[in-house]
């Protein structure tokens, strides 16, 4: 065993050796900082860098909401969920010259010109949006922040950029390793943590993404393979075991093409199968950085030698036709002048070779230059100077061993933070953290079903029901514990200040102000049961939240329905069976909870079935008709009325479940919908042009007034 052991050990160690150079035993801080030091070919990390820039110019005015400036930050009274208290957004005029930095961060990054500033300005702007707007958040624009931050600390700008034009001393055709390292790092940890984060029984089992396969891309599998099994088998499995290990198999040579096939076909997926923005075609701008450093400068070589042989053999065959063609037309001339004239054929054939080695010599000098620099470079990294200041050269390895170091504590960050959900507590609700910086992209599927914000005036006896997105982004802030406390403040903020207005206007047309706020939200995760998140009989007004605690006001997710799964799925097959307009809605209810309804009018045969439990259900006193309690066990059904509310109650002593079966009569007018083209890629281009024409006029109108705005308070200053 010891000798197996040793025997791979030594396997291991020879293979560290090759990248490393320096043996395991040898490893040390001084050693990992030469590594990360030697110098590399930076054509690819120009390629990254322009890519990047340029994807980012459209992404702008897209999924940063650009081209919806007014609609996202022109009202005042919409409510914002900030990460951090203290960072609150601007007015409009301010928040467009926000965008207007933003955009030129990301041109000057594509551009290469003043790049340090440039990507500063670019990833300050970034990260405020983000931080001042956390509704919005997701894994892919937090990536794209953490590569603008990283690109700030690289020589990026060293090679095809207007600085290295414009100034000589940045240009360098080589930089340091690390530049490399740690966006190859990043984006391996987002290939790892997306397959790790997808290790778990509900993705495993098959319920995170039901009946994702019926999209056209995946047509070539459900040849030999059924909807349920495209599911289980390509969505689930496959796509775990791809994200698990795509990066490795990305950076070993052997299987690298077949990885980059494969993985270019897993992001033109995503861009079809979700709305995703940017993200898929950033991907695919990054996988380059995995092949060797210098892969621009060869396949430019080789377009070029293609070029040259291609361009000799056109001409050699055009003169050939020409020649031919003059000697038909000459065919009584003398012998001598046909020997002259194939002697002017091969003197122009001397000519075209002589061309041709011509510029491969050139290429071939080029690559040797290329390579005499490096070897320079080495020699520089590995041969200490005899009259270099000792003093300087340890400052320098100082500086660089600081540098690596804070690299490391990234790389220990990065692997962290996915995982760090036991510290922040207060962001945890059925799922760990907010949707951003844990890398479990699509790991959950949410269905909600209703969102019911009530205010309560405890002085005057009011009550009344507020349109949950009325002031409000997007509806993700539903979902989430210390959002829903975010919003109940605004709420009541906004209520009050449209009380004071009414006081002054109308004595008596007012609220007090002890109110309270109730939200009761109902959704399902992953295919359960529908039921509510938080608390209805909670006060957000008067109940604490922190990040470093669990929200005191979140509803346990009810596992104990989860031996409903097949059942649910084969009741729901069975009543889509039925017609193209049934449908079946599961619920489950906490014991002492109840849960009103109203039943729309277009909503025919309407059927209560309980499941599970004891409930009661109790239509709405109609003032014509005798209000009645009627008491349902279990595999009890009953048949609702349309148009009036009905409240559940759960009267037991366990979770009830039940479910609604019904008609829609209006959904017959929308059978016949227009075909969506399956590859709008026209529609889509002239899409983000026109955002970004849109959002260029947003921004020239808001920096006029802006413009006018300083100077009418300079003016008035003055006057002063």
């Amino acid at each position: 065993m010891k000798e197996k052991l040793r025997a791979v050990y030594d396997s291991v160690d020879k293979k560290f050796f090759e990248q490393f150079e320096f043996h395991m035993r040898e490893t040390n801080l001084r050693k990992l900082t030469a590594y990360l030091y030697k110098p590399k070919d930076a054509s690819s990390l120009a390629v990254t860098r322009i890519l990047f820039g340029i994807a980012m110019l459209f992404d702008i005015p897209d999924e940063r909401g650009g081209a919806a400036l007014n609609a996202r930050w022109g009202d005042p009274s919409t409510c914002h969920f900030p990460l951090l208290p203290f960072i609150q957004p601007m007015p409009m005029p301010q928040m467009a010259a926000v965008y207007a930095a933003l955009w030129l961060g990301a041109l000057g990054i594509a551009l290469g010109y003043k790049f340090r500033f440039s990507s500063i300005t670019f990833t300050a702007c970034f990260w405020y949006l983000l931080l001042v707007e956390k509704s919005y958040w997701n894994n892919h624009s937090y990536l794209f922040g953490l590569v603008g931050f990283l690109l700030t600390f690289t020589q990026a700008n060293c090679y095809w950029s207007i600085d290295a034009y414009l100034n000589a001393s940045v240009f360098s055709p080589t930089v340091p390793y690390w530049n490399y390292f740690i966006l190859k790092y990043q984006f391996f940890i987002l290939y790892f943590m997306a397959g790790v984060k997808k290790g778990t029984a509900e993705w495993l089992t098959g319920y995170s993404v039901q009946n994702l396969s019926e999209h056209w891309v995946f047509n070539p599998f459900k040849l030999f393979l059924s909807v349920s099994q495209t599911d289980y088998l390509i969505v689930h499995w496959f796509v775990f075991a791809f994200d698990l290990t795509v990066a490795g198999w990305m950076m070993w040579s052997r299987s690298r093409h077949v990885a980059m096939i494969f993985c270019a076909l897993f992001h033109l997926m995503n861009s079809r199968l979700f709305r995703i923005g940017m993200f898929p075609w950033v991907c695919l701008a990054t996988m380059p950085l995995f092949y060797p450093f210098d892969w621009p400068k060869l396949m430019f070589i080789y377009m070029k030698d293609s070029y040259t042989k291609s361009k000799a053999i056109f001409c050699k065959y055009k003169f050939m036709f020409l020649n031919n063609k003059t000697v038909q037309v000459k065919d009584n001339k003398d012998i001598l002048k046909e020997g002259n004239t194939k002697q002017m054929e091969n003197n122009v054939e001397d000519k075209f070779e002589q061309d041709s080695s011509k510029e491969a010599v050139d290429d071939t000098k080029e690559m040797k230059e290329g390579n005499t620099n490096k070897e320079k470079l080495n020699k520089m990294d590995s041969i200490e100077p005899t009259k270099v200041d000792t003093t300087n050269k340890d400052l320098i390895e100082r500086k660089r061993i600081f540098t690596c170091s804070l690299i490391g504590i990234y790389v220990f960050l990065q692997g962290f933070l996915p995982f760090s959900h036991f510290i922040t507590k207060g962001y945890n609700n059925w799922t760990n953290g907010l949707y951003g910086y844990s890398w479990d992209m699509m790991v959950h599927t949410w269905d909600m079903d209703s969102v019911v914000v009530k205010v309560v005036d405890n002085e005057k006896n009011i009550e009344f029901f507020v349109d949950p997105y009325h002031l409000t982004p997007n509806e993700r802030w539903s979902r989430h514990g210390d959002m829903v406390h975010q919003y109940a403040r605004c709420i009541k903020d906004h209520i009050m200040k449209e009380s004071r207005k009414r006081q002054w206007n109308d004595a008596g047309n007012y609220l007090s102000e002890n109110i309270s706020i109730y939200i009761d939200v109902w959704a399902s995760l992953n295919g359960r049961f529908t039921q509510r998140m938080f608390d209805p009989k909670v006060d957000l007004l008067n109940v604490s939240w922190s990040p470093f605690s669990s929200v005191s006001y979140l509803m346990p997710l009810l596992d104990e329905g989860l031996i409903w799964r097949e059942h649910l799925l084969s009741v729901r097959e069975t009543v889509h069976s039925w017609n193209n307009n049934s449908d079946v809605v599961f619920l489950a209810e906490f014991p002492g909870y109840e849960y009103e309804k109203y039943v729309p009018e277009e909503l025919k045969n309407v059927t209560l079935t309980v499941l599970e439990g004891l409930v009661v259900y109790e239509p709405e006193a109609l003032p014509n008709r005798i209000s009645k309690s009627f008491q349902l066990r279990t595999g009890n059904r009953m048949e609702l009325s349309s148009g009036i509310f009905h409240k559940i109650i759960n009267f037991g002593e366990t979770p009830a479940y039940y479910m609604y079966t019904f008609y829609n009569s209006t959904a017959v007018n929308f059978s016949l919908s227009t075909p969506v083209p399956k590859l709008p890629l026209a529609m889509e281009l002239k899409r983000r042009f026109n955002n970004m024409t849109k959002f260029a006029n947003d921004i020239i109108k808001s920096l006029i007034q802006l413009l006018f705005n300083v100077s009418k308070c300079f003016v008035y200053q003055c006057e002063n």
